[in-house]
């Protein structure tokens, strides 16, 4: 199996022989998540326009808090997901130095169940350029405006569920309302395919909902060069040796569990034809494929398409072999028959 990256040129990189099939993936079972309303924050509930001074530590004045796809400092979000962002100008006033990256970390809650992480940035006096805050050490009196970003799906924007912020600056605790309203599970897509299935053969059409994911089968394909849907200007693909071919196995997983889930333990498949195999999913837009398992993640309500390509003998696409994908979801045994 040949592992290339596409920019201008074709250019081998290597050899990649990872495990897609369960019998080379790792052992730990899919992390259980329950579906319950997490406990309210009593800290201090902190408003947009509000300044607080921490005194001998720092002063902090809450300059807003938006959900948009594109928000200023150059971010743009993938298609299906949205960015919600709390921005604060802040202020050192102890006798040392402060890295930025120290002032401020979080969380966002939606509908009061969905947690999802962020990362920080800071601007420069212009309000021009953005970089990560671990770059910027602040002297005593220093100030900057440190942004911190959570990517979240795209109906937090437009749904009337509540919307929370849980920052700790300073160390200190507080609570950002950015929305009031509905909280709960967010329910399934009303597909009339869609099925509650524990196990046995999934269909083209069906679209199965289980405790915490909903998924499909996108396509199970043979083809001699495994690309993502829509590739970019720089890409890596698969290219199949001489003699094999690839069946490219592809679900389309929603994460419905309440925390993040890593892509390589949200599916996995195995092909009793299969002589190697290659997880994958897709990011920016479908554009690039990123074969870590461990650092492409889904997160809650959001979804990813996610790929196990196995090679085997080229012949397998004509001849009248049977060939059925066995694979795992949510703890959930299935089947997929290919031909």
């Amino acid at each position: 199996m040949k592992k290339h990256l596409q920019l201008a040129a074709i250019i081998l990189l290597a050899f990649s022989l990872t495990g897609c099939a369960e019998s080379s993936a790792p052992t730990e079972e899919t992390p259980s998540q329950t579906q319950a309303l997490l406990p309210e924050s009593d800290a201090p509930l902190l408003k947009e326009g509000e300044t607080v001074t921490i005194s001998g530590e720092c002063q902090f004045h809450v300059d807003y808090v938006a959900i948009s796809e594109h928000p200023e400092l150059y971010y743009e979000a993938d298609a299906g997901k949205t960015y919600a962002e709390f921005c604060i100008t802040f202020q050192n006033l102890a006798d040392y130095t402060v890295n930025a990256s120290n002032v401020m970390r979080g969380k966002l809650i939606y509908s009061g169940m969905y947690e999802y992480g962020g990362n920080d940035t800071v601007t420069d006096e212009d309000g021009l350029f953005s970089s990560p805050a671990h770059w910027f050490d602040m002297d005593p009196s220093d100030s900057m405006q440190i942004h911190y970003f959570f990517l979240v799906p795209k109906e937090v924007q437009d749904s009337s569920r509540t919307v929370e912020l849980n920052m700790n600056i300073c160390e200190n605790e507080y609570r950002v309302i950015v929305r009031e309203g509905e909280k709960g599970v967010v329910p399934a897509s009303g597909s009339a395919s869609i099925s509650d299935k524990t196990s046995g053969e999934i269909g083209s059409e069906d679209v199965v909902v289980t405790d915490n994911a909903e998924f499909y089968v996108e396509h199970a394909v043979f083809t001699k060069k495994a690309t993502p849907l829509s590739p970019g200007t720089a890409y890596n693909y698969y290219e199949a040796e001489d003699g094999k071919i690839f069946l490219d196995f592809c679900v389309a997983y929603t994460n419905r569990a309440s925390q993040k889930m890593e892509a390589g333990k949200a599916v996995s498949a195995d092909l009793d034809q299969a002589e190697a195999a290659v997880s994958v999913t897709e990011l920016s837009n479908r554009s690039a494929f990123e074969d870590y398992s461990n650092v492409a993640v889904v997160l809650p309500l959001c979804t990813e398409y996610i790929h196990c390509i196995f090679q085997v003998p080229e012949e397998l696409e004509t001849n009248s072999e049977p060939v059925t994908v066995s694979f795992k979801i949510d703890g959930n045994r299935y089947t997929y028959s290919v031909k």
